[in-house]
């Protein structure tokens, strides 16, 4: 009972953060994290959570958009799979978060695999033109995450809260879709390096408000931010040796809430919702009148050595 009251309280956090991005178009991951700082996440604590919890959640919504089975696979079809799965029990043993993060690492490839061969070829990068837009999105995430660590952690929520703002007058402000074409790869870049700092990922928001010339970049964005999330997180745990457990079931509330009320849909071609922004501009408001003190994540009796994780 102590695990399962222990437990309730990352689930709830997903799943409210699912079904209210659904009714309203809030980005998801901005809902998450303003439940996670409420819940007392220190800075590191949250942005580690987040990346897992991204990593999870839209693995989640691309397995959902984008139904393979293991004949369609494309690294390892039919019985190969099992050689990424017995990897994977490998790499569990040796450390539980080495195999998770290889395990949605594996099926994060295979789907993205589809969505990029399924790409016109007259606008499809390149593979290493992909892989270095993957870097370079990875290195910005990765320098994110590094910094956090330095964030005032009393101060950190405002920080999130004005982050949050900023993205809903940047979506406001982008209504003209032909403007900023120039500088809109910059923008997406420079987003990376906010998920490295806040554990946000705008890239639904950021897709919605496509140029109506869109880049490569723009086209492969979650390919490329997916990609880097990955990478950060192992970075994240070679600097702070830290694992939120928690945040895995976040994702399953997520999962959870996703499949039973499905994804917001915007429009690609009317300007952003003045409801969703009005409805972010209020939410981040209400958070900061809270004013959350990070005491850090409770502690989860799992019965598990500290040696592997930091619950």
């Amino acid at each position: 009972m102590d695990i399962l009251w222990a437990i309730l309280p990352f689930f709830n956090a997903g799943l409210v953060a699912s079904i209210f991005s659904r009714f309203t178009g809030m980005n998801m991951s901005m809902c998450t994290l303003l439940t996670l700082l409420y819940m007392g996440a220190t800075p590191v604590e949250s942005v580690v959570a987040m990346l897992l919890f991204n990593a999870f959640t839209y693995f989640t919504i691309y397995s959902q958009q984008h139904l393979m089975k293991p004949k369609d696979f494309y690294f390892f079809p039919g019985v190969k799979l099992a050689i990424p799965i017995l990897l994977m029990i490998a790499f569990t043993a040796l450390n539980p978060f080495f195999g998770i993060v290889f395990f949605v690492a594996v099926f994060l490839m295979e789907i993205f695999a589809k969505v990029y061969l399924g790409m016109d070829k007259k606008v499809r990068p390149s593979r290493n033109t992909l892989l270095q837009m993957c870097a370079i999105a990875a290195v910005a995430v990765s320098i994110g995450v590094a910094l956090v660590q330095f964030m005032p952690k009393e101060y950190y929520y405002i920080f999130a809260g004005i982050v949050i703002l900023l993205y809903a007058y940047w979506m406001w402000q982008c209504r003209n879709r032909n403007q900023y074409t120039g500088i809109w790869d910059k923008i997406l870049y420079g987003s990376s390096f906010v998920t490295g700092l806040t554990g946000i990922d705008a890239s639904d928001w950021l897709g919605a408000m496509e140029r109506n010339t869109p880049s490569m970049l723009s086209r492969c964005y979650p390919i490329v931010i997916n990609a880097a999330m990955l990478v950060a997180l192992v970075v994240s745990y070679g600097i702070y040796q830290y694992f939120s457990l928690g945040a895995l079931f976040t994702s399953i509330g997520a999962a959870i809430g996703i499949r039973l009320f499905g994804l917001h849909e915007f429009s690609r071609r009317s300007p952003f919702s003045y409801v969703t922004l009005g409805i972010t501009v209020l939410t981040v408001l209400i958070f900061m009148l809270i004013q959350p003190v990070p005491t850090g994540f409770p502690e989860l009796p799992l019965g598990v050595g500290d040696d592997l994780f930091s619950w």
